[in-house]
Order: structure tokens, then C-alpha cells, then sequence
């Protein structure tokens, strides 16, 4: 019933769309976004860290950023069409920091290339901020007391009760 077929098989019958689509979250082929690694001088502590996050909370078209603070770094998530000059300028702004973009030479070693000090690129500033929750942890109403689950007695009684509440205790849901 079934022959063996002496034609070779073809090699990929995926559409160029389809192979698009399968790396969508990648930074790479994202069109709509990319990502800009800068060094920022004088990145010292942690209310200079808060400067630096309002300035780049006030550019229009900053998606997300990350902070490596032993190496003084910045991991900036932008979109397309904005101007990596846009984000240097709105750290100088803080007349305390300086911005300097780290990208790859040819060998993979990493180069830090300055801004120009006079270019006045013109930013989009976000007007609406939203007030964010504050960072502190909610306050328990009772410190000295440990808070657990409420359940039957009968709950654990059997096998399959003793084997539910473990794997539920176990793995993060």
C-alpha cells in the first residue's frame, strides 16, 4: 500500500510571515522597538537613580528600562522612531549625569560612544503621568501573629487530599 518516494522532500514550506510571526518578542526582528544600552557617569546612588528614572519616565516613547547599577548601566527599551539622542539629552538635563551609548565593536568588545554636547534634539515629553503605588509594603495589621489557610480538618484526610494540598503547596501558581 504505502511506496517509498525517490523525490527529496522540500526543504521548508514556511512562509516568510510565518517565520516573522515565530519571532515576534525577539529585540531583533521587533521593528516596532528596540533596545539602547547606556553608561551613564555619575550613577552613584540611589536618589540619582530616581533622577535618571524621572527623566526617562517623561520621555514620550520610553517602553521599559532596567538599571545595572555596580557598572553605572542603563537598559533603555524605545521605540523605533525614537532618537537615542532623545534619552542622552533628557539625562544631561539633570545638570548631574551624563549619558554614553555601549555598543559592540566588530571583535565583540564593548566601545563607549558620547553624544554631542550641542545637539539639541527636541523630546516628547509625556504630560500625564500616572501616580504609581508607593514602593513601601503594606503595613500588617497584626506583626506578631503568622497568618495561614483557613480549611477543613477533613481537607487532608484522605490520600488524594494529602496529594492536592502538596502539590498545590509546592508549585507556584
Amino acid at each position: 500500500m504505502l511506496q517509498t518516494s525517490a523525490a527529496p522532500e522540500p526543504e521548508s514550506r514556511e512562509t516568510p510571515s510565518a517565520r516573522r510571526k515565530a519571532h515576534f518578542f525577539l529585540g531583533a526582528s521587533n521593528k516596532r522597538a528596540k533596545t539602547v544600552v547606556l553608561h551613564i557617569d555619575g550613577l552613584d546612588d540611589s536618589s540619582r537613580r530616581g533622577l535618571c528614572e524621572e527623566a526617562l519616565l517623561r520621555i514620550r516613547g520610553v517602553i521599559s528600562f532596567t538599571f545595572q547599577m555596580a557598572v553605572k548601566r542603563c537598559i533603555v527599551r524605545i521605540r523605533s522612531d525614537l532618537k537615542t539622542e532623545a534619552l542622552a539629552s533628557a539625562i544631561a538635563a539633570t545638570q548631574v549625569m551624563k549619558a554614553q551609548e555601549v555598543v559592540k565593536g566588530e571583535n565583540g568588545e564593548e566601545m563607549l560612544v558620547p553624544f554631542p554636547e550641542d545637539s539639541s534634539v527636541e523630546v516628547e515629553q509625556n504630560q500625564d503621568l500616572p501616580e504609581y503605588l508607593p514602593e513601601d509594603e503594606s503595613p500588617s495589621l497584626d506583626p506578631d501573629r503568622a497568618v495561614t489557610r483557613v480549611g477543613s480538618a477533613e481537607e487532608g484526610a484522605s490520600w488524594l487530599g494529602a496529594a492536592a494540598n502538596f502539590l498545590s503547596r509546592s508549585f507556584y501558581w
